[in-house]
């Protein structure tokens, strides 16, 4: 007899207004196992995520986690989010935080966890990922990078930190940090508009 599968999906759909995007999704995925979801733009695959992390509700169907009915009454979505996990395309780290403040964020705010706790687990899956020399970096999105680091003659990787709600880049600095950042020139015009 197999073990339960760490997740399973069966004959979920989900729509949005008249337009269908998951159509009877049949899914198990076992204890430790890895699966890559492959498909076209718009074919569903974050959609299919964000359903079975509860962030967008199913239309009909049953999403398991060991077994357990995520979709029954009653259950509380964040209770399954300590336990199901998902990474964004555009994942969101606060730009202001160090990558190992964004690291310790929610296991100290949402689990409580110490913060020499968190920061020693933390320091762990960056040395595992060979990412160690990181964790004091500033976590700038490249853009705004970009923007910030122009105004006081930098490159983006060097750039002082700063909130972009301060003392804005003139139009020509601004038009010359998108080329230094290997924007092209069509991308962005002296009034900031697209063409």
């Amino acid at each position: 007899m197999s073990a339960t599968p760490a997740l399973e999906l069966a004959g979920v759909h989900k729509s949005f207004a008249h337009s269908p995007v998951l159509r009877g999704i049949d899914l198990a995925v076992a204890p430790h196992e890895v699966v890559c979801l492959i498909g076209a733009s718009g074919s569903g695959k974050s959609t299919l995520l964000r359903c079975a992390n509860l962030l967008e509700p199913i239309d009909a169907g049953k999403i398991l986690l060991e077994g357990h009915d995520l979709t029954a009454e009653g259950i509380d979505p964040n209770l399954v989010r300590r336990e199901v996990g998902i990474v964004f395309q555009s994942y969101n780290l606060f730009p202001h935080m160090t990558v190992l403040r964004n690291i310790t964020l929610a296991p100290t705010v949402v689990l409580g966890h110490s913060r020499v706790e968190a920061e020693s687990e933390a320091r762990a899956l960056l040395a595992r990922f060979g990412l160690a020399d990181k964790k004091r970096r500033a976590t700038r999105a490249p853009s705004a990078s970009c923007a910030a680091s122009s105004s006081r003659g930098a490159t983006p990787d060097h750039g002082a930190r700063r909130s972009l709600t301060q003392a804005s880049p003139t139009r020509r600095q601004r038009t010359r940090s998108w080329k230094r950042c290997g924007r092209s020139s069509h991308s962005s015009t002296s009034t900031g508009r697209r063409r």
